[in-house]
């Protein structure tokens, strides 16, 4: 659930993109995203962590191997620099997979304790007031997504007019990051509290919905391309900080060094997208 709210950003941005016309601005929000994600939140998550971030075994056992099987699909279908309708759909039946496998997964103990707790509270019907609130709260969110969307990819075109430099730099950089900021204060969010689950899961979650369902969605609209310089540096550098993200995961533990060396990944992916390496 939190992984697909701070993902709000990224859709509604990528569907107004569709609507001008800039097709690539999809395959470079997502790719750019996916990589601040893997690299910098996480990054930025263990070195906020005094002893490293902590896994929980769940979130190996599920949403990392679904976290690489979404890459790997993408990265697949991204060959032809290109997202059609077919691949659109197989991206969100895959989707659909892994919502329906989260939802069947056991609960843990906690879980469950929770879910009780949420039951006879309900039962007790002392939320209900709070419900209007809440969902209110959500759709004047959506709103001002959707307003602010449609104003980030018009100053994006316009600025790249400007400046002279292309609209898939500045998405995959300024773009990708901007979108990315709800997981990077999640994430730091969830770690101050001791949440090191909420953080990573986040992370996760995030990157799996960014390749299936923002990939999907709008390639069933219409076919979505990849800009060359994505193609060339953007989409090894997905692949690579995928590697990477599984990598310092697999002993359940992110080291603080490690956290540092994912922030340094990152600035080198920043130097070589913006032609500074």
């Amino acid at each position: 659930i939190v992984a697909i709210g701070t993902s709000l950003p990224e859709l509604v941005s990528s569907l107004f993109a569709l609507g001008a016309g800039t097709t690539e601005f999809v395959a470079d929000n997502i790719i750019g995203s996916n990589i601040a994600n893997a690299l910098l939140i996480l990054g930025i998550a263990g070195v906020v962590a005094k002893k490293g971030l902590k896994i929980n075994t769940s979130l190996i056992d599920v949403d990392l191997p679904f976290f690489f099987m979404s890459m790997a699909v993408f990265g697949y279908f991204a060959l032809d620099k290109t997202i059609s309708l077919v691949e659109g759909v197989a991206l969100l039946a895959f989707f659909l997979v892994f919502i329906m496998y989260s939802i069947k997964s056991e609960p843990g103990a906690n879980d469950k304790d929770e879910m009780a707790d949420i039951t006879k509270h309900n039962k007790n019907g002392k939320h209900s007031k709070h419900m209007v609130k809440y969902i209110g709260i959500i759709l004047v969110s959506v709103a001002v997504l959707a307003l602010s969307a449609k104003y980030l990819i018009d100053s994006i075109l316009s600025l790249s007019e400007l400046l002279k430099i292309s609209s898939s730099t500045l998405t995959i950089t300024v773009v990708a990051f901007g979108t990315s900021l709800p997981e990077i204060l999640t994430s730091i969010a969830a770690v101050k509290r001791g949440n090191h689950g909420m953080a990573i899961g986040n992370v996760l979650g995030s990157n799996t919905f960014n390749v299936l369902l923002i990939a999907g969605l709008p390639a069933v609209i219409k076919p979505l391309a990849i800009d060359p310089t994505t193609f060339v540096i953007g989409l090894p550098f997905l692949v690579m900080a995928t590697f990477i993200a599984i990598f310092v995961m697999f002993d359940n533990h992110i080291r603080r060094w490690e956290g540092v060396a994912m922030l340094f990944f990152y600035a080198v992916f920043i130097g070589k997208i913006v032609g500074l390496m």
